[in-house]
């Protein structure tokens, strides 16, 4: 099942465009908004090489991509030219924004769901979590705020015009996020 795994983290970072948007969040006090993302994408197998373990997808709209495919996955045999790939992206952070410096947090879970031996493979993967993170940039005009996420990489998102007092954020400032993703992947 980690092909499905690898191939859903690869099109998440390879090919789903991020385009959140942002609500304000009831509740008074700090700053506080939240990010919801859903994608789905969509892609068909041209070509699998069962030696080297890779699968060529050519993904509607975006051209063809290589994916390697780790020795881990379960029945990565069931893959065959012109399955189509389907993966569904579901993600909800909430992020209270406390003024000033502190100390960062992550704590989370992750599970995840294989397919049954002999099926073609699928996947659901779930993470959750609450991260406590500080502002590296803030861009008022382009209304986006980059910070580490919770694998410690600068991530940007850009914020919608419904997130109230974004001008009250600043560099520094911690982000308080819960979040949580959920990824579903299967072969047809």
């Amino acid at each position: 099942m980690r092909i499905m795994a690898l191939i859903a983290v690869t099109v998440i970072l390879v090919f789903a465009p991020v385009m959140p948007s942002a609500a304000q969040t009831a509740g008074s006090g700090n700053p506080n908004f939240t990010i919801t993302e859903a994608s789905t994408t969509v892609a068909k197998v041209v070509d699998v090489d069962y030696q080297a373990r890779t699968v060529k997808l050519d993904v509607e709209g975006e051209g063809t991509r290589t994916v390697k495919v780790s020795n881990v996955v379960r029945n990565f045999n069931q893959v065959k030219k012109g399955d189509t790939v389907t993966m569904e992206v579901n993600e909800t952070m909430s992020v209270e924004v406390q003024p000033g410096p502190g100390e960062t947090m992550n704590i989370g879970s992750e599970s995840q769901t294989a397919a049954q031996p002999g099926a073609k493979p699928s996947s659901i993967r779930t993470i959750e979590g609450k991260l406590k993170t500080r502002v590296e940039a803030i861009d008022y005009e382009a209304r986006t705020v980059t910070f580490k996420n919770r694998k410690g990489v600068l991530t940007t998102y850009k914020i919608g015009q419904q997130a109230k007092r974004f001008n009250e954020i600043r560099r520094n400032d911690m982000l308080v996020i819960e979040y949580s993703q959920t990824v579903a992947v299967a072969v047809k």
